[in-house]
């Protein structure tokens, strides 16, 4: 392997090669589709994101810029907790990275014209962030009811 290799196994559940497996061959960075392994690269930490920002300002098409909007705005959560090897992209059960991704799509697509609603940063972060943590006050109450699952911790 190459030096200071990066390593993306994404096949669930099981990786084409493990996480310890990839160290060992010399990886640097090792990120899977799992939750029980540092760096879950998962498409739900930006799609229910993506969807929030665009129904915020009734957006007509989500484009390729506001997908990169959203990537940018995981990217800036991450590094401002500080990236490490075990941590290059945020959790799932980072709940405060939601609002910030539905934010820059939103964002994005009132500056590029296809949002119907022009709202200020502040308003679309606020109502998408309300309407984030409620949803996930619901899941939490399931999980204390044990309808649901908590996630793995890693």
């Amino acid at each position: 392997m190459n030096e200071d290799a990066i390593v993306f196994a994404e096949a669930n559940p099981i990786p084409e090669i493990w996480p310890w497996e990839a160290k060992e061959a010399g990886a640097r960075i090792v990120g899977t589709g799992r939750s029980d392994f540092p760096n879950q690269i998962n498409n739900s930490l930006v799609f229910p994101a993506v969807f929030r920002g665009v129904f915020c300002v009734k957006d007509r098409k989500i484009t390729d810029e506001m997908c990169i909007a959203a990537a940018k705005a995981l990217a800036e959560f991450a590094e401002e907790r500080g990236i490490s090897e075990d941590y290059i992209i945020p959790k799932m059960t980072e709940s405060e990275v939601f609002p910030r991704v539905a934010t820059a799509v939103a964002l994005k697509a009132i500056e590029i014209g296809v949002a119907r609603l022009r709202m200020s940063e502040e308003e679309i972060y606020e109502e998408t962030r309300s309407i984030i943590l409620k949803t996930q006050e619901k899941i939490k109450v399931l999980q204390e009811l044990e309808f649901i699952s908590y996630p793995p911790e890693v």
